[in-house]
């Protein structure tokens, strides 16, 4: 009973030991996860070597201590001893072993992932390197002239075109404004662009190594992120200084010869109209109609010569507006009247809807009767005989301008040629082209120019076979 007695507590006593000495061990390896991943393996296999062998000499030693103390037999305590030791060895090498391949797996887990996102990262890089240079061979490669600048108007690129245009490097501009350090040379920014400028603003470069000045046109873009926030511009140069000393020398040449032809035809006019009214002699019926045909043209071929004329002072800048507050209503009376022959001719109806109480306008009322003339004379033109005119004048909807629209009965205009209808010498469709009376294509142009002077604005809506309406407004006086 005694020796029973004695196992029994050394088996209590070696089960605390084991558990004291397998947390020990836990605690151990989860120091050891904190270890880098090749470096941490070795250590913590290192480690646990060295506990195991601590281990083991402690365990023998507190087993002979504590049994001393049960028995004097030191051949029965060695035995008992080395049993306990062997088991504990064993389960300790198991749990060593166990806590390596977690370990292992854990920071092979890790690696592999690494190298995955490593990967990853390396793949994008090349896809966005590669579209970088696809990137920069275009811009490289485009004849007009780009420059790119930031939300602070600092260059971030610039293709060679526009080095050569602006007569300045990348290199020397990059990260810096435009027109930073310009003496010789006169810039206007590329950085905003003014409103309404929807063909792109004009850039007159003026050095003294050039014999002419430089004339470019900038078309300007914002450049915005995915939340809508401005982070640069964009603009494209283009080098229209032949075009702008061509258009000079077009409109010297127009109106020179315009000035020369005025002087023949009104003496033409006048003296047919002497004739017509039988100051020289009486006339033949069919002498007179002949005569009235001549008178008409001659007309035709005057306010072609004026629309010339006009369109050459508009180009230079030279035409003058003289304001002063005129009734609408009594502008468009007149312009109707001044058109009567010709309405009768067709057997048009003119129906005018001019709201009462209208206020006054700001204008130039010869100007203002010459755009009404212009489109009251379309209508005209290509309304088929016995239809109808419609001109509508009313207050717009803020109350501070008056408008105006002219609507004709003709086959309409294209959807295509509604944004070039205000062009200079453009004539919208072969329906609108070949009616009775052919145009120049420079009227509209003249009326668009008028209108906006007066800071109105001219428009016009228009389908096939449905007619077209052309609307403008003047500010309020």
């Amino acid at each position: 009973m005694a020796e029973i007695a004695i196992v029994l507590t050394i088996t209590i006593l070696a089960s605390i030991l084991i558990a004291a000495l397998l947390l020990y061990l836990g605690s151990s390896s989860g120091r050891s996860h904190l270890k880098g991943a090749q470096g941490g393996l070795r250590d913590a296999g290192a480690a646990a070597g060295n506990n195991q062998s601590d281990i083991q000499k402690y365990l023998q030693d507190a087993l002979s201590e504590q049994l001393a103390n049960l028995t004097d037999s030191s051949r029965y305590l060695n035995k008992i001893t080395t049993a306990v030791s062997d088991v504990f060895s064993k389960e300790l090498e198991r749990k060593v072993s166990q806590s390596a391949q977690e370990i292992s797996g854990k920071y092979e887990a890790i690696i592999r992932e690494k190298s995955r996102n490593e990967e990853i990262a390396l793949k994008k890089y090349q896809t966005v390197s590669t579209a970088k240079k696809e990137t920069e061979a275009v811009i490289r490669s485009i004849a007009e002239g780009l420059v790119v600048v930031d939300a602070q108007g600092n260059v971030v690129m610039m293709n060679p075109a526009a080095e050569k245009l602006l007569g300045v490097t990348q290199k020397e501009k990059s990260g810096r404004p435009l027109t930073e350090g310009v003496k010789d040379e006169q810039l206007v920014s590329l950085i905003r662009p003014q409103p309404g400028e929807s063909k792109g603003r004009e850039i007159e470069l003026a050095s003294p190594q050039d014999e002419t000045k430089k004339v470019l046109r900038a078309s300007s873009a914002v450049i915005e992120n995915e939340d809508g926030y401005t982070v640069g511009m964009v603009s494209v140069l283009s080098d229209i200084t032949k075009q702008k000393e061509l258009d000079a020398l077009k409109s010297s040449f127009v109106a020179n010869v315009s000035h020369e032809l005025r002087t023949p035809l009104v003496a033409m006019d006048k003296s047919i109209s002497l004739i017509l009214n039988k100051d020289a002699g009486p006339l033949t019926e069919t002498q007179e109609q002949f005569l009235s045909v001549a008178q008409r043209n001659l007309k035709r071929l005057g306010n072609l010569i004026n629309d010339l004329l006009d369109l050459s002072k508009l180009e230079a800048g030279k035409i003058e507006i003289r304001r002063e507050p005129l009734s609408i209503e009594i502008i468009i009376t007149e312009s109707v009247e001044a058109l009567t022959g010709w309405v009768r001719a067709k057997s048009i109806g003119v129906v005018k809807n001019i709201k009462s109480g209208l206020p006054r306008v700001d204008a130039d009322p010869g100007r203002i009767i010459q755009v009404l003339n212009n489109l009251i004379g379309n209508a005209i033109k290509f309304t088929p005989h016995n239809g109808v005119i419609t001109i509508d004048a009313g207050l717009s909807r803020d109350g501070k301008r008056v408008e105006v629209s002219v609507k004709d009965m003709g086959e309409g205009i294209a959807k295509e040629d509604l944004p070039k209808i205000f062009d200079k010498f453009y004539q919208a469709g072969s329906e609108r082209v070949t009616a009775d009376i052919s145009g120049t294509g420079i009227g509209l142009s003249i009326a668009k120019e008028i209108v906006e002077l007066h800071g109105g604005d001219i428009w016009v809506e228009s389908e096939k076979g449905r007619g077209a309406k052309f609307s403008f407004t003047l500010p309020v006086y």
